[in-house]
């Protein structure tokens, strides 16, 4: 009886390792709009109110290069080499024109794998920004358009997000 079971239990085990095929994706990242929020925060040095918005994307890549480390991040900060790359559109009289802001809002995420091994990764990247409602118009309709790169300069596709209203409180 004791050999059937043992039987049995390895022969289940080679059929399930057996029918697993290693996901594969392209050596060029690809992203998904997930989703995008808004929470009203106070803030706690001037006890104003501001909208912090969090947009989450889904990615995949086939070799797991996304990210930086510190040292290679202050490299990028000097050339201004962003890996998430953030293009802003507002709403005005019915049509959305690209807003180029005097600071940008793209920037950096950290690296998503850190042990160095090449192959496949996927998952999802919260990026959050913030707005003063003192500065910002009252129900400013943005939208934003994203794109990241890999640690080798592959561009994802560029998505797009959906609407959200600020400062409408």
């Amino acid at each position: 009886m004791k050999k059937v079971s043992v039987l049995v239990v390895f022969s289940v085990v080679a059929l399930v390792t057996g029918c697993y095929k290693e996901v594969s994706f392209d050596i060029k990242p690809y992203i998904e709009f997930k989703d995008l929020r808004k929470e009203i925060r106070l803030d706690q040095f001037s006890g104003s109110k501001k909208d912090s918005v969090i947009l989450t994307i889904k990615f995949q890549d086939g070799d797991g290069d996304l990210g930086l480390n510190e040292e290679e991040k202050k490299t990028a900060v000097t050339n201004q080499d962003f890996n998430y790359i953030v293009r802003i559109f507002r709403q005005k009289k019915g049509v959305f024109q690209e807003v180029i802001p005097d600071v940008t809002y793209s920037g950096f995420f950290p690296r998503l794998k850190v042990d160095n091994k090449k192959g496949p990764i996927e998952g999802t990247l919260d990026y959050s920004f913030v707005y003063f409602q003192d500065f910002t118009p009252k129900k400013d309709s943005l939208k934003y358009q994203v794109t990241i790169k890999d640690r080798s300069g592959n561009l994802s596709n560029t998505i797009e997000s959906k609407v959200i209203i600020l400062n409408e409180f």
